[in-house]
């Protein structure tokens, strides 16, 4: 495996797998659901059941595509800075390090895929609905987020490699519970056992905004996966010295969001706030949801901002 090599993979497979495109409601991909993290892609596209996913046939929306072609960074598994992310001001003790979802981990490769421009722009039309194309990549295109990452996987392992996708594994959490259910009760409400942001930042990718989005060296306006290796390659360098490295202050995320869930003071959100105002402005698209507004129209949308340090 070569880096060159893999942005092909990844680069061919964003373009092929049909999962990167909405498909017609009804019509299914049982074969790539099943090869793609099916164990658990409708836990993290929850209420969803299969039939519930793509577009009437007459709404101008079949055959959308979700996401551009991906960029990666590279961590070394044994960096300093994942032992940062278990402080409790951080992420916490809960969160796993690189060797407890692969034991052999030498790196860990962090995934942007950006959103198609053409979802970024629509969603800038109404400062609070959100656009139908980012909801339904936010929630329909979760399937090609998994099927990249073990996509990825059975690439490295083909190549004699190990790898793991920590997203698409059974002991992964991602806790949206305030009454969290047994077994998960070590994992706070509204945070996870591997924050995908917090792993791109130590993989060199990109740092957090003020509004706790991500943004990566094109922008912000995309979703993130990681797998874990022992593919044993000279990691990237970071080219920023803290976590918000990337974002210039503007504060424009934060004054974009008519729920007003962030706290500049504290560079972070009330996510009860936050996740009521999703499921206000996303009435019109229930069960689907999401926003973007503090990923879309604002300066860091398809670029980094002023570096820091």
């Amino acid at each position: 495996m070569t880096r060159e090599h893999l942005q092909t993979i990844i680069n061919e497979f964003s373009d092929k797998s049909p999962l990167n495109y909405l498909s017609e409601k009804g019509v299914h991909t049982d074969a790539q659901i099943d090869n793609y993290a099916k164990n658990n892609l409708y836990q993290h596209t929850a209420p969803f059941s299969e039939d519930m996913l793509g577009a009437e046939k007459d709404s101008g929306l079949v055959g959308m595509r979700f996401y551009m072609h991906p960029i990666f960074s590279i961590a070394r598994a044994d960096d300093p800075m994942f032992d940062v992310i278990k402080r409790p001001e951080v992420v916490g003790a809960h969160h796993l390090m690189p060797t407890e979802w692969l034991p052999e981990a030498k790196s860990v490769i962090t995934f942007f895929l950006p959103f198609n421009h053409d979802t970024v722009e629509a969603n800038k039309k109404d400062p609070q609905v959100p656009a139908v194309e980012w909801v339904y990549t936010r929630v329909d295109g979760q399937r090609f987020l998994l099927a990249l990452g073990t996509a990825v996987c059975n690439a490295l392992i083909a190549d004699g490699y190990k790898a793991v996708a920590p997203y698409t594994q059974d002991k992964y959490i991602m806790q949206v519970n305030l009454e969290p259910p047994p077994g998960t009760e070590h994992v706070p409400p509204y945070s996870t056992n591997w924050s995908e942001r917090h792993v791109g930042v130590v993989s060199g990718l990109g740092t957090f905004g003020q509004s706790t989005n991500f943004i990566s060296k094109i922008g912000c306006a995309g979703r993130l996966i990681s797998v874990v290796t022992d593919w044993e390659v000279s990691p990237d360098e970071r080219d920023y010295s803290d976590w918000l490295g990337y974002c210039n202050d503007c504060g424009l995320c934060i004054k974009k969001c008519h729920g007003n869930c962030y706290f500049p003071d504290r560079h972070g959100k009330d996510h009860a706030l936050c996740s009521q105002q999703i499921r206000k402005v996303c009435a019109p698209f229930a069960p689907r949801y999401g926003c973007g507004k503090c990923q879309s129209g604002i300066p860091c949308e398809y670029r980094p901002m002023r570096k820091k340090g």
